[in-house]
C-alpha cells in the first residue's frame, strides 16, 4: 500500500511538471517572436507587429540616382570596363598576360615539334622489319647498308622521348613559377 502511495505521488508530480511546461511554452514562444521582430510595446502590454515597407516603382526610380558602393555605374558597364580589372592585372613581378603567353607558347611549340618527330620515327620503326638494312653480298656474306636499322630508329625515339620529358618538366616549372608570381592560370593556356 505504501508503495502505491509513493507511485501515485510520483505520477502526480510528473503530471504537474508536464502541465507547467505546457503552460510556459506559449509564453516563451510569444516572447521569442517578439524578440525576433524587435517590436515590443511596453506601454500597451501587447505585442503589435510593425507593418513592413512595401516598395513601389517610385522608390525604385529614386534608387537610380543614389551612389553605388563597389559597383560600376551604368555607363561603365556599357563601355565594357568590367574586364579592365583583369586586363590591367599584373603578377607580383610586374609581368602581364603577353609575357606568360610568350613563354608558354614557346614550350608548347617545342612539344608539338617533338611529338611530330616521335610520330614520324615511330612510323618509320613500324615499317622496318628485322631484316631491313641487311643485304647479302655476291659472296654470301651479310652486309649492313647505310640506311637506318631498327636499333638506330629505336635509339632516336628514346632520345626524343627524353627530350619530350624534359620539355614537360620545363612546362611544369613554368606553371609553378607563374603560380608563385600570382599570375592568372588562363595566361598559360
Amino acid at each position: 500500500m505504501k508503495n502505491f502511495k509513493v507511485f501515485c505521488r510520483c505520477q502526480s508530480l510528473v503530471l504537474f511538471a508536464g502541465i507547467c511546461v505546457l503552460l510556459c511554452m506559449p509564453q516563451t514562444r510569444a516572447s521569442a517572436d517578439d524578440e525576433k521582430s524587435g517590436d515590443t510595446s511596453s506601454s500597451q502590454g501587447t505585442s503589435q507587429r510593425k507593418a513592413k515597407k512595401v516598395y513601389t516603382n517610385e522608390d525604385l526610380k529614386g534608387l537610380k540616382n543614389t551612389t553605388r558602393v563597389n559597383q560600376p555605374t551604368a555607363d561603365q558597364t556599357k563601355t565594357g570596363s568590367r574586364s579592365s580589372g583583369i586586363a590591367g592585372y599584373r603578377d607580383k613581378d610586374g609581368h602581364d598576360r603577353q609575357y606568360w603567353q610568350k613563354k608558354a607558347h614557346s614550350l608548347n611549340a617545342q612539344l608539338e615539334t617533338v611529338d611530330s618527330q616521335i610520330a614520324a620515327e615511330q612510323a618509320k620503326y613500324n615499317r622496318l622489319n628485322a631484316a631491313s638494312g641487311v643485304k647479302v653480298t655476291h659472296s654470301g656474306k651479310l652486309h649492313a647498308s647505310s640506311s637506318d636499322t631498327r636499333v638506330q630508329v629505336e635509339k632516336r625515339i628514346d632520345d626524343l622521348k627524353l627530350k619530350r620529358a624534359g620539355l614537360l618538366k620545363a612546362k611544369q616549372d613554368l606553371e609553378e613559377e607563374a603560380r608563385k608570381a600570382q599570375a592568372l592560370p588562363e595566361w598559360l593556356r
